[in-house]
């Protein structure tokens, strides 16, 4: 079926109702018909009984004036009355799997499906890098993998990832870049990003370190345009619980300095407005600090946060006025008094 759309398919079963479909076509459907009954046992579940009934009644009925009403039909299909009941059953449990086809979720992804292609594994004790047939590379974690899909670069770039590995992807903005870990899926056009899979916490986490990346994970009750997900810039990260299939945005344990060539007088602070030095982190990390407060932008800070990582720079400047602050999703906000 990889081979096979969604619209030839329908126009096979069509030809099998009409009864022009050749003695290849119809073996065809029988080896979907025995692949489907091995990994779908469960297809009725896939629509209302009623209507599997109803579509059920149909069939046989169309099948009934098929076999007694066109001989022309039964000259090399239906020979005896075994076959015509073999046929009848096939036809079936071909519409019933066309049913399964016919759900918005048999065309995306599934975390089910291991895709074909080149798997590379990280068996070393310690990380190591591959290169991507794109020039793209990725660090892979130990135990962890990947596979390159077969049909990299032709539509877009997909790889999917066992563990965790970081990513520098060559930028393209013909053929996005995506990485997947079942249902979570992380596309970008070209930047660098970390993503990988807690096996015991049941959590995906996907960190950009720099540029911007889009991260979404595929439902199954969800209609074909509507997907759960987030665009994320520098210092924010995503995580994507497994079980609840819930998607929370939120800061980086680790924000990384953006701005080149900082200098380390940069982080010294001499009565410089709390408003001013707002601006200053947010060029700094890419992170919005919301002042609850707005009074507080007035406010003087006078310190040294040299050496210090963002979230203990935030420690020391708003203890200064007694303030405090509180991670909402990928935004600080500030909660303290005026200092008047």
């Amino acid at each position: 079926m990889n081979l096979m759309n969604k619209k030839e398919f329908d126009i096979l079963l069509q030809k099998f109702e009409n009864g022009q479909c050749t003695p290849e076509e119809i073996l065809f459907l029988e080896g979907i018909v025995n692949e489907s009954i091995e990994k779908h046992a469960d297809l009725a579940i896939l629509k209302d009984e009623k209507e599997l009934q109803l579509e059920e009644d149909r069939l046989w009925n169309k099948l009934n004036d098929e076999l007694f009403n066109k001989p022309q039909i039964r000259n090399f299909t239906f020979q005896s009355k075994f076959v015509q009941l073999t046929i009848a059953a096939l036809l079936i449990v071909v519409a019933t799997f066309s049913v399964y086809l016919y759900s918005p979720d048999f065309f995306q992804p599934n975390a089910s499906i291991e895709n074909r292609g080149l798997e590379t594994k990280n068996q070393t004790k310690s990380n190591q890098t591959f290169k991507l047939p794109d020039g793209s590379t990725v660090l892979l974690e130990k135990n962890s993998s990947i596979v390159v899909s077969e049909d990299f670069g032709k539509v877009n770039r997909t790889v999917f990832l066992k563990g965790k590995g970081f990513f520098n992807v060559t930028r393209n903005e013909k053929k996005p870049f995506l990485v997947r870990i079942g249902n979570f899926v992380t596309e970008v056009l070209g930047t660098s990003f970390s993503v990988g899979i807690d096996s015991q916490s049941k959590l995906i986490e996907a960190v950009v370190t720099s540029g911007k990346v889009s991260v979404y994970a595929y439902t199954k009750n969800r209609s074909s345009k509507k997907l759960k997900g987030v665009v994320l810039t520098s210092n924010l990260k995503a995580i994507y619980n497994i079980e609840n299939q819930t998607i929370e945005e939120t800061i980086a344990v680790k924000p990384r300095i953006l701005v080149p060539n900082i200098q380390v007088a940069d982080f010294l602070f001499d009565e410089i407005r709390f408003g001013t030095l707002r601006d200053r982190l947010k060029l700094f990390y890419g992170v919005d600090i919301i002042f609850v407060n707005s009074e507080i932008e007035n406010c003087l800070f006078t310190g040294d946060l040299r050496g210090l990582d963002f979230y203990e720079q935030l420690d020391v400047a708003f203890s200064s006025i007694n303030a405090r602050y509180e991670l909402r999703g990928s935004k600080i906000f500030v909660i303290g008094n005026s200092c008047k």
